[in-house]
């Protein structure tokens, strides 16, 4: 968990509200909603940053000012009882279900801090492949593999991945804003084209994908990805950029229920064994299929794996009880008919 300055860094700064007086859905920083500190229980979800740490009220009022408050949680989850019907909700709710659920709640705190919760919204929680038997081989050349992950959510095995789309991190971090939408708009033209639909393809991009922060990953909605095989997150340090899959959210779920394999993948970890430079030297085919995008080829590189390997495909294989993935090139694949 994040510490010190990193919790006002990562903790929400925007909220969604429904302005009663316009009838109008509205986004604002929290700051902005909060600043008259007049919201009720407002000690139970926010903390007071003081020389770069957080520090939780100890009585009812907050203190410091708006711009100082974080929003955390610690009261509501260290001093009421949520925590105990939270365990008790859901292990009833998995019971009735027969596996974990997703759900949507509210929640009220009384004067004795004791909170009432009300359930919202409820389904069923898959993760693909967590059940499927897959082993990931030990007996690869070193020059097979393309990279390892040892952080994951999901597992399964994909074979015969001929296309991979890998938006290099360093460039992406300096790209101006514009150009960043833009190469958003171009990754789903490439999930909508023939070529990719029919074919299986990887898709690999610095941070979150679908994040709303468009310096923190690559601003995609569902549709603009749903075609992908599997859907990687690099964590390149010194771009800044950390994979954060939403999990539990809508964009995470239609991933699960696609059966699209999320993998994070860490190339500064020397375990991970990433292909760095394959990725960028391997020959690019965005412009045969995209000619207009020549403004983004130096970021976004489209790789046929078969044309640059010789005939060699693509194949992934994770495995979520031991926490291994590997993509490599499958050699076999070129004794294919």
């Amino acid at each position: 968990p994040e510490v010190g300055v990193k919790v006002s860094k990562y903790s929400q700064h925007q909220v969604d509200v429904l302005n009663l007086e316009t009838n109008q859905f509205e986004t604002h920083f929290l700051t902005d909603i909060l600043a008259n500190d007049e919201y009720p229980y407002l000690s139970m979800f926010v903390s007071v940053m003081r020389d770069n740490y957080p520090y939780d009220p100890i009585s009812g009022k907050v203190g410091g000012s708006a711009d100082q408050w974080v929003l955390t949680f610690n009261n509501l989850i260290l001093r009421t009882d949520f925590v105990p019907v939270m365990g008790n909700l859901l292990a009833r709710l998995e019971e009735a279900y027969g596996q974990p659920v997703d759900v949507e709640f509210t929640v009220s705190v009384d004067g004795d801090k004791h909170v009432r919760m009300n359930l919202l919204q409820c389904r069923p929680l898959f993760t693909p492949g967590s059940m499927v038997d897959v082993s990931v081989p030990t007996t690869l050349e070193r020059q097979q593999i393309l990279f390892r992950s040892h952080r994951m959510i999901c597992g399964g095995s994909v074979e015969q991945i001929r296309y991979i789309l890998y938006i290099d991190p360093q460039r992406y971090n300096r790209l101006a804003r514009e150009a960043k939408k833009s190469l958003g708009r171009l990754v789903g033209q490439i999930n909508r084209h023939p070529a990719i639909r029919d074919s299986k393809v990887l898709m690999m991009g610095p941070g979150r994908w679908g994040s709303g922060n468009i310096d923190l990953g690559v601003n995609v909605t569902y549709a603009d990805i749903d075609n992908a095989a599997v859907l990687v997150e690099v964590a390149l340090e010194e771009a800044g950029h950390v994979p954060e899959v939403s999990y539990g959210t809508h964009f995470f779920q239609d991933l699960v229920e696609a059966q699209i394999i999320y993998l994070p993948v860490f190339p500064d970890d020397a375990a991970t064994e990433f292909q760095r430079e394959f990725f960028e030297t391997a020959p690019n085919v965005l412009l045969e299929l995209f000619p207009h995008a020549r403004e983004h080829e130096s970021v976004l590189h489209l790789i046929d794996i078969p044309k640059t390997t010789g005939g060699s495909f693509a194949k992934v294989v994770a495995d979520p009880q031991h926490r291994q993935a590997v993509c490599f090139l499958d050699v076999a694949d070129t004794k294919r008919p």
